[in-house]
């Protein structure tokens, strides 16, 4: 009695970690494919994070003025980061504004028509002065920064070549999938405590 206790015991053991490593790959494959935006006010005051909200829109127009997809360099991330100090300067502060190419970690994050698991993406961050405030986040590649339809979520990610099944993942109806981006994010937060 006591070893068939331990045994299903083990059992589920294995089988929870089949799951969270599915989950984990499944996650990673999908932030191989996506660049996210990160941008970071200089205070919390309702200035600077008004001005925020400006940036942000500066720089998804650039970007899309770009076209932008996962390759991005150096040169496109130097005309971001001009159109977010112009937006500074026409707005009459004289913080500095940088902008940079960098791979970061993200906690899972809910949107409206999609979630994306936690874990590290490639990342535009652009952070405005001392950059001390509430930062704004979103998906810049492929585009769903903007409240898109869960039928243009679907078409954009198609595009940028996300597979039927990656998509499923992000998009799942109720909140299936946001307890297994829980149990992925449980999974690599216990991967970096090992």
């Amino acid at each position: 009695m006591k070893w068939k206790r331990i045994e299903l015991a083990l059992l589920a053991g294995v089988m929870a970690c089949m799951v969270l490593a599915g989950n984990a790959r499944a996650g990673e494959e999908i932030a191989q494919k996506l660049v996210r935006l990160h941008v970071i006010a200089n205070s919390d005051s309702a200035e600077d994070q008004a001005l925020k909200l400006k940036v942000r829109d500066a720089v998804l127009r650039e970007s899309e003025r770009l076209g932008l997809d996962k390759t991005m360099g150096e040169a496109e991330c130097s005309q971001i980061c001009e159109a977010a100090q112009c937006i500074v300067n026409e707005n009459g502060y004289t913080y500095t504004v940088t902008a940079e190419r960098c791979r970061m970690y993200f906690d899972t994050r809910v949107y409206q028509g999609f979630a994306l698991p936690a874990g590290q993406y490639d990342a535009v961050r652009v952070i405005i002065g001392e950059g001390k405030g509430r930062n704004w986040w979103c998906v810049m590649f492929p585009p769903l920064c903007t409240g898109a339809t869960q039928q243009e979520v679907e078409a954009i990610a198609q595009q940028a070549g996300l597979t039927e099944d990656e998509i499923g993942f992000i998009s799942g109806n109720g909140t299936k999938y946001v307890v297994r981006f829980k149990l992925t994010e449980l999974w690599e937060k216990l991967k970096a405590w090992l």
